[in-house]
């Protein structure tokens, strides 16, 4: 492929995947471009060229996952919730006004309104919380499985061996027929860059370890939460393991592991000291 040609690259991958980032690089760093430059937006997204006129010309992308993408990005094991919370930070604004998360998961889910209306009298942080932690478990496990056909996983992007991303990014770029421009130092000096803006890597590491520090220790440690997201995954895996939160009128969460400590039960106790409980 050179630039004279017309067919556009496509490319697929999971929401929250860092898709447009590594289009950006195979853009950069190949023949498509006369600069082996990348933006970094605020947010640290990529979302700058995915809305470019340089994106436009070369690449098609979607979420669809379809084997025939000429791209294909998959997600690992473990990193779920990163992947979501990355997704909802970044884009919450193209799909609701205000940026609450109630207007975002309508966006993905049209008849969550009502069915908000319909299950929950209140419609409260704490009551957004409780209901995502109903279903935020099986919504990571569906929408982020593993696809044998992936041309590169997300981790390659996180190695700690400065030379994996380089060795991926130019790899893909000959599987394209496209030509590497950028020399190697220039590519690992922008995606270190890069990597300092993705504050989402590893929180759902971050979330299970803490939530063992609240279970097995006496450790008082800080929460690593950032959304609603994933608070109502602390709340969906502590009640994994026989703990409720006793989360009503809670709408904003505890920031420390002592705090939760004082607000968690053991879900066998008698029902009647759960009155205010979730």
């Amino acid at each position: 492929m050179t630039q004279n040609q017309t067919p556009k690259i496509h490319a697929t991958w999971p929401p929250g995947c860092y898709g447009s980032y590594v289009i950006q690089s195979i853009y950069a760093y190949s023949n498509l471009s006369t600069a082996s430059e990348i933006i970094i937006d605020p947010t640290g997204s990529s979302h700058t060229f995915r809305d470019s006129d340089e994106r436009k010309k070369y690449f098609e992308y979607d979420n669809d996952l379809s084997d025939k993408n000429d791209i294909i990005i998959g997600p690992d094991h473990g990193h779920e919730l990163d992947y979501f919370v990355n997704q909802f930070t970044k884009t919450k604004n193209q799909f609701c006004k205000t940026g609450d998360i109630r207007e975002y998961v309508e966006h993905l889910f049209p008849g969550y309104k009502l069915k908000f209306t319909k299950n929950w009298s209140i419609k409260e942080e704490w009551a957004t919380r409780e209901w995502i932690s109903f279903w935020i478990l099986d919504f990571l496990t569906t929408g982020y499985k593993h696809n044998d056909n992936c041309n590169v996983l997300v981790s390659k992007l996180f190695d700690e061996n400065e030379d994996v991303f380089p060795m991926e990014i130019t790899r893909l770029i000959k599987k394209l027929g496209l030509s590497v421009v950028a020399d190697i130092d220039t590519i690992k000096i922008n995606h270190q860059k890069w990597k300092t803006h993705q504050r989402f890597h590893n929180l759902q590491k971050r979330c299970d370890k803490w939530i063992s520090e609240i279970l097995n220790t006496q450790e008082d440690t800080e929460s690593p939460c950032v959304t609603v997201i994933d608070e109502a995954y602390v709340q969906n895996r502590l009640r994994s393991h026989g703990y409720g939160i006793r989360c009503f009128g809670l709408n904003t969460f505890p920031k420390t592991s002592n705090e939760l400590r004082q607000l968690l039960y053991k879900e066998s106790q008698d029902d009647t000291a759960k009155t205010e409980d979730c």
